[in-house]
């Protein structure tokens, strides 16, 4: 009694029909998207509707929490469910899983700035919340890869989607998925109060059978009807006359008892094949990898790919992530707007390629994110922010700003300390005494707040990078140097093993390792047991080669240095140490012949091929691919240093990349 009380004390349940309308093919699907486009029209405030979104969130997650516990009930009494419901007890805890996702996905704020549609029955609902509905309406919930991406290519023919929505489109997708999951929950539990209220006319009946039977419902639906036959059979022929007001009351409607049973059967078998649908569709949304079909669908994205430069095409998906970024920040929130803001940036990379197709301003990203940024804002007419541009002032003036900042932070610090030896009655040359005292840690203290405000307002960037998939090309030539002192022949094994464990991690064919060695520092240019620890470096570079060389010896190098006396400090040692021998490899590398590497093991004809250098030090580890993804950076055209020969130095770029 009490589950029954519970459930007819529901509100009233609005008509499950509107989830469902006629199932499209691929075609008229893509026709009814092109409908959808041409019948939009967005509203002029998108700042409208989030409240309402997310209580509908919380609304549809507790009817489907209701139907679970309803449901679960029922179970542990031993009813029966349909196989509808026990695709909802199987599966309820996936739809909470997909509403905390949404919650933390779609946030209000999110919400708040997708573009709306003007319309009166969908007023303030979001553009893509209401295509996902009717997606889903036309499809019965049966989505996969091919469909979605026709359904939103055929949809932008007519009427380009912004960014932001082309990204919400997972989140509003999962969510109009649950609300038809919520539709047909309301479904269940409408059968489920049909069948309860056909069980009630027999509660009180004793064995002798009762004469008096109450009322039937106006409307007999057919969980009904079903569920007063099943009850029916037990009692044989004392219920005959409950039995002949049912048929009197069927046959007012034009229908007989099996109709009602052909119903109830049709129904319970189309609910479980959307039910079915929906939870299969629900979990290929999770699991389906939304940045490769973000990249199918944008009409923004497909303009970056022109890239004159053809660099774009070859960058990782965060950096191509940047890039549109700066065409959502430059562009209007609509999404023609942005789409004019690439195409201009395509077309000045274009212009820039015809002048000289080696410049840096051939490239997509010198007029999104590099120095040409300034030039392609006044050509699609963007005005900055107050807060902007004096963001760009400040940095225009970095020196004086922060040498100011620190000047009057110490100032500061300092007035108080003189206002303290005044305040407690201090004469002139107390007070100059406190300034003089409070000096020094007047300035460490600005020091330490103006570094802490300066990486508040100017946080680290993430470098674009180039995205290696297949390997480091050729003209990517890259070698790894693990600059190191060899000391004893067990040294020089240990050394080689970890040296050959970095290898296997960054298996390229053009990325090479080269031990760069020195002897320790000594009283004599050549010590015993010299000799032998060069043959083990040497022999164990050579059995490296035949192990990985593949029939080469390109794979391993040695390169080693003999002493040189050192007058300071009174020894023969390696010139310079580690910085001489980084600094005398790059000098062998550019064809110089008066270094100190004596011992050159390996095959020289690939040096001057090499183009990028790696230094690792002798106990530290090169991640798998990683040395893979610091060519990456180091080649993509917005980081290739720049040497202005005027103050002789590198202006913009990057000739060293330290990893955090």
């Amino acid at each position: 009694m009490a589950v029954r009380t519970a459930v007819r004390r529901r509100k009233p349940l609005r008509p499950p029909a509107a989830a469902r309308a006629e199932i499209l093919g691929l075609e008229r699907l893509e026709e009814r998207a092109k409908d959808l486009a041409a019948r939009f029209t967005l509203g002029r405030n998108p700042r409208r509707g989030a409240r309402g979104f997310m209580a509908r969130i919380e609304d549809n997650a507790a009817v489907l929490r209701e139907a679970y516990r309803a449901l679960g009930t029922d179970v542990h009494r031993g009813a029966m469910v349909s196989p509808a419901a026990e695709w909802l007890l199987d599966n309820f805890h996936l739809i909470e899983s997909e509403v905390r996702g949404a919650r933390h996905y779609l946030p209000p704020k999110y919400y708040l700035e997708l573009p709306k549609l003007a319309s009166r029955e969908l007023a303030g609902v979001a553009r893509v919340h209401a295509m996902a509905r009717e997606l889903i309406r036309h499809s019965d919930a049966r989505l996969d890869a091919n469909r979605l991406t026709r359904f939103m290519v055929a949809y932008q023919t007519l009427a380009p989607l912004t960014i932001g929505e082309l990204w919400a489109w997972p989140s509003v997708l999962k969510l109009a998925l649950i609300e038809n999951l919520r539709n047909l929950a309301e479904e269940i539990l409408e059968k489920r109060e049909e069948a309860l209220l056909a069980g009630s006319y027999f509660e009180h009946m004793g064995e002798e059978g009762s004469g008096v039977w109450p009322e039937l419902p106006s409307e007999c639906g057919s969980a009904f009807v079903v569920e007063l036959l099943q009850q029916m059979r037990e009692y044989g022929p004392r219920v005959s006359v409950l039995r002949a007001r049912l048929d009197e009351r069927l046959a007012r409607d034009g229908m007989t008892v099996e109709d009602a049973i052909r119903v109830e059967h049709q129904h319970q078998a189309t609910a479980q094949v959307s039910f079915a649908n929906a939870i299969t569709s629900l979990r290929l949304c999770s699991t389906m990898d939304w940045r490769h079909y973000f990249e199918r669908v944008s009409l923004v994205e497909q303009v970056l790919q022109r890239d004159p430069a053809r660099v774009y095409a070859q960058m990782d998906f965060a950096s191509r992530d940047r890039y549109r970024h700066a065409v959502e920040d430059l562009a209007e929130p609509t999404g023609e707007a942005q789409l004019r803001v690439a195409l201009r940036t395509v077309e000045s990379a274009r212009q820039a390629a015809e002048r000289d197709p080696t410049d840096s301003a051939a490239h997509i990203g010198h007029h999104l994110i590099g120095r040409g940024r300034r030039d392609l804002e006044t050509d699609v007419a963007y005005r900055p922010r107050l807060a902007q541009r004096i963001r760009r002032f400040a940095f225009g003036h970095a020196t004086g700003f922060y040498l100011g900042s620190l000047a009057a932070l110490t100032a500061a610090a300092v007035a108080l300390a003189v206002a303290y030896a005044r305040s407690a009655g201090g004469e002139p040359w107390a007070q100059a005494l406190a300034a003089a005292a409070a000096l020094v840690p007047a300035t460490e203290l600005a020091v330490a707040l103006a570094q802490r405000v300066a990486a508040w307002v100017a946080p680290p960037r993430r470098l674009p990078r180039l995205d290696l998939l297949s390997g480091i090309p050729e003209e990517h030539r890259t070698m790894v140097i693990v600059p190191t002192l060899l000391t004893s022949r067990a040294g020089v094994q240990e050394l080689l093993a970890h040296v050959e464990v970095q290898a296997l991690g960054n298996a390229d064919p053009f990325l090479h390792f080269a031990v760069l060695g020195d002897f320790a520092d000594a009283p004599a240019a050549e010590m015993p047991g010299d000799a032998e620890i060069v043959a083990a470096a040497r022999d164990g570079i050579e059995a490296l080669n035949a192990r990985h060389g593949q029939g080469a010896t390109d794979r391993f190098f040695l390169f080693h240095r003999r002493r040189q006396w050192n007058p300071s400090e009174g020894v023969w040692m390696g010139w310079e140490r580690k910085r001489g021998k980084l600094e005398e490899f790059n000098r062998l590398l550019r064809g110089a012949t008066d270094t100190s590497f004596f011992v050159r093991v390996g095959d020289l004809s690939v040096l001057p091929r090499v183009r990028y250098c790696i230094t690792l030090d002798s106990d530290t580890r090169l991640p798998r691919d990683a040395a893979r993804q610091l060519v990456g950076i180091i080649a993509h055209p917005l980081n290739r240093p720049y040497f202005d020969p005027a103050p002789r130095r590198v202006t913009y770029g990057y000739g060293i990349l330290q990893p955090r």
